[in-house]
């Protein structure tokens, strides 16, 4: 089978190849097709699609900030409290043992 995709569309799918994303293009075009076929079995009217019996569930997946909340929720409040109030501005002190920088107004 021979595709033609627009160069908007190639372009991104190649480079992801390049960079060691997907094995190889067939590879690529493979994950691409697959989502495809996903998508267009989300999209068929209930009357097309397979009876509960005869399809696998669909895996029921929590976003990532529910994942994170519930978590959250089971760090006591003590252990929040340890933590530094400027951990965003100083960072490379507390991940690589940098000197302090001074704080910015």
């Amino acid at each position: 089978m021979t595709i033609q995709l627009p160069e908007n569309l190639e372009k991104p799918i190649l480079a992801a190849v390049h960079r060691g994303r997907y094995a190889s293009l067939d590879d690529a075009m493979a994950a691409a097709a697959s989502l495809l076929v996903q998508r267009l079995k989300q999209e068929q009217p209930q009357a097309e699609q397979p009876s509960a019996s005869q399809a696998e569930p669909a895996p029921k997946h929590k976003p990532i900030w529910e994942e994170f909340a519930e978590i959250a929720a089971t760090i006591p409040d003590e252990e929040w409290a340890k933590l530094p109030t400027d951990g965003a501005e100083q960072h490379d002190h507390y991940i690589y043992g940098t000197p302090k920088r001074p704080p910015t107004q």
